[in-house]
């Protein structure tokens, strides 16, 4: 995501104590999201700036029946981060 000059980072988290291993993100975004040994799932990469990776993962957050995916929004150059969700 472009936001004038200044691209866009978006930090990728899923929350261990919601997730319940259902394997949606995994299978919506393999390139995104693995599941765990344990079976949980966890962000194949944490901080993401390409735009289709983006949209993504905002696709895939909205998708997940546990709430459980989060991300949090920020220049990529620092500053303070937002949550998006």
């Amino acid at each position: 995501m472009i936001s004038g000059d200044r691209e866009t980072e978006v930090t990728v988290r899923v929350d261990p104590r919601l997730c319940r291993g259902t394997g949606l993100c995994q299978a919506m975004s393999p390139a995104l999201f693995r599941l765990t040994m344990i079976g949980h799932a966890e962000a194949v990469e944490a901080r993401l700036t390409s735009p289709e990776a983006l949209e993504t993962a905002r696709s895939v957050a909205d998708c997940c029946p546990m709430g459980a995916i989060e991300l949090t929004v920020g220049p990529s150059t620092g500053g303070s981060d937002r949550p998006e969700r």
